[in-house]
């Protein structure tokens, strides 16, 4: 395994094959090199640019206490307001059919009878 960063800035493993096949060149003298915009890193540098790479400090990992409440009080909050919302627009429907069905009874009835 080794580990490069691109030239975007970007950590990534990748396998020892992968590197050698698409990642280096050769110079006039054989030996390899990566190739422009590419740099191999030493675990230890990789560790310290993306800790992510090696599972650790990853949110989507590790969730502290905090973190756990504070998601499941957002999604709380979010089921409240859907039921709200979903019950203001439920109640302005019936009062609009209730409106439309009175104004058809109206019009229905002669009114010089």
């Amino acid at each position: 395994m080794k580990y490069i960063q691109n030239a975007a800035g970007g950590v990534l493993a990748v396998t020892d094959e992968h590197a050698t096949k698409y990642l280096t060149v050769h110079d006039d003298a054989g030996n390899e090199q990566p190739k422009p915009g590419y740099k191999f890193l030493t675990e230890k540098q990789a560790k310290a640019a993306n800790p992510q790479l090696f599972g650790l400090a990853d949110p989507q990992v590790i969730f502290t206490q905090a973190e756990l409440v504070a998601r499941r009080k957002y999604a709380e909050d979010l089921a409240a307001f859907k039921a709200a919302d979903a019950a203001a627009n439920a109640d302005a429907a019936a009062n609009a059919d209730a409106a439309a069905n009175a104004d058809a009874a109206a019009a229905d009835t002669p009114a010089d009878k």
